[in-house]
């Protein structure tokens, strides 16, 4: 029996495989569909932060042979596979299910409205596997020249972590990648570079002095981190207003929490401190975008929910952290306006961003993660290393906490191989469909910097809008696209892999 493409996506994106999560139950899902589509299944499995992970590959050999005629396991295959369709299966977490309005609040349960799909994933990019599974299907009995594979990794939005342990533990590798991500059925030739920087700290405690509590919460809307123009930061709100509280003292917080994912605009912060403090309405209700970084109006942050509330019994706080938290927080504002300066057309936005991603203050620690999405440029790096020094400098002169500084991810910009045979193949089979062969050029980082690192012959196409969709409520992918995109994965196949 055929996979039926629209009830195949219900059932996989009622799956749950956010980025933290094990990814087993959407693998056990998929491999059997693999199999039955005449493809050979290798997993390949590595623990990270403590949860088993997997990298689903499904492959079929060459030599003429139709399905079923591949003797290895595609990971060991003798011969190098043509093609590597790859395509990562976790998510975002959804946010705030409430404003999944499209769902009915369900971000698990795709919701088919106007032509769209709607759903966490359907965009970016589980969806996108099925296409190419379904395409795999089509070509079942036909025979192939030489192997493809096709690979659904795990750990993209966190990392890239499945693209680099697939590049560890497959021979050979294949001489071409066709990375899913959401391009509007356009090839993508480039994207921003990606960095990581995580900050934490610890210092001494002292009591809290005497007083009444409040609960400030600020609300944002999300959007993905390469898109910060679209969203709006409540990290950002909550900072900004910290700090036009913090003259002539730091004000005593308790705690402050904000954000959920660090490639994800937080739409929700909250901070306890201790009054009687003056609240300045005007702090709190300005319009702005996220970060500030677009010269544009945007929407209007709401006011923040204020609560009074008993302080805990032996409230403790650290002065030295939100001193150094609002340190930070200046060194990214200078470094997110210097970053302004190169802009390079195509990119949406023009210019390199920085997101504000994750805030955590407790009595005691600190954790701050900012990700930095550059334009390439060796004006922009040099702007970036810059600021990245200054940062450095100030772990060096804080003497009062210990202050610890990670580059956890330092992705380059991407940038397809001059003359790459691969796009040359696939404008073909877009004229063929009548498809737009207009590059691309993607704000946002995808596996295909891994793959193009390893030296291969990399792009990135797939169904659906990124901006000002993927990591929001109501996520959505038109069915059309994902139909259109079987066909162009099926005639990529045949003309690469000889079918």
């Amino acid at each position: 029996m055929s996979i039926d493409l629209l009830q195949a996506a219900r059932e996989l994106i009622a799956i749950d495989s956010r980025s933290s999560v094990s990814d087993r139950a959407v693998v056990d899902y998929l491999a059997p569909l693999c199999r039955r589509a005449g493809l050979t299944v290798h997993l390949q499995t590595e623990r990270r932060d403590g949860v088993e992970q997997h990298n689903l590959l499904a492959g079929r050999g060459g030599s003429a042979t139709t399905a079923g005629g591949a003797a290895a396991g595609p990971a060991v295959a003798a011969e190098r596979p043509a093609l590597l369709l790859a395509t990562h299966l976790d998510t975002v977490p959804p946010g705030d299910e409430a404003l999944w309005t499209q769902t009915g609040g369900d971000p698990f349960r795709l919701t088919e409205r106007g032509g769209l799909l709607v759903g966490l994933g359907s965009a970016d990019v589980k969806l996108d596997f099925l296409c190419k599974l379904v395409a795999l299907e089509r070509l079942a009995e036909t025979p192939l020249q030489r192997p493809v594979l096709l690979a659904g990794t795990y750990g993209e939005e966190v990392g890239r972590w499945g693209a680099r342990l697939l590049l560890r533990e497959t021979a050979p590798l294949p001489a071409a990648v066709l990375v899913g991500e959401a391009t509007g059925l356009r090839p993508c030739t480039a994207h921003k570079g990606f960095l990581e920087l995580r900050c934490t700290a610890r210092a001494a405690t002292q009591p809290a002095p005497a007083g009444h509590c409040r609960r400030i919460t600020f609300h944002g809307a999300s959007a993905h981190s390469s898109q910060v123009h679209k969203g709006v930061s409540a990290n950002d709100a909550c900072l900004d207003t910290l700090q036009s509280l913090s003259a002539p003292t730091p004000p005593v917080v308790l705690d402050l929490q904000g954000g959920d994912l660090v490639n994800k605009v937080a739409d929700r912060a909250e901070m306890i401190m201790v009054g009687p403090t003056a609240l300045d309405d005007a702090a709190f209700r300005r319009s702005r975008r996220a970060g500030d970084d677009s010269p544009q109006v945007g929407p209007a942050i709401p006011g923040p929910a204020v609560v009074d509330m008993p302080c805990p019994e032996h409230a403790t706080w650290s002065p030295q952290l939100v001193t150094l938290l609002l340190a930070l927080h200046r060194h990214v504002a200078a470094l997110r306006a210097d970053l302004l300066l190169d802009q390079v057309a195509g990119f949406e936005p023009p210019y390199s961003t920085v997101n504000n991603g994750l805030v955590s203050l407790t009595a005691g620690e600190l954790s701050y993660t900012i990700d930095v999405r550059s334009v390439p440029g060796d004006a922009a790096a040099e702007r970036l290393a810059t600021h990245l020094k200054r940062i450095d400098q100030l772990a060096e002169q804080t003497a009062d906490c210990e202050l610890r500084i990670e580059r956890v991810q330092d992705d380059p910009p991407f940038a397809a191989m001059p003359g790459s045979p691969l796009l040359h193949s696939l404008h073909g089979v877009l004229r063929d469909h009548r498809l737009p062969v207009d590059p691309e050029l993607k704000s946002g980082t995808t596996e295909a910097a891994q793959y193009r690192d390893a030296g291969l012959d990399v792009l990135v196409f797939g169904p659906g809008e990124a901006a000002g969709n993927i990591h929001r409520p109501n996520e959505h992918v038109p069915l059309a696209h994902l139909r259109r995109a079987v066909d162009v994965y099926e005639a990529m196949v045949r003309r690469l892999c000889g079918g």
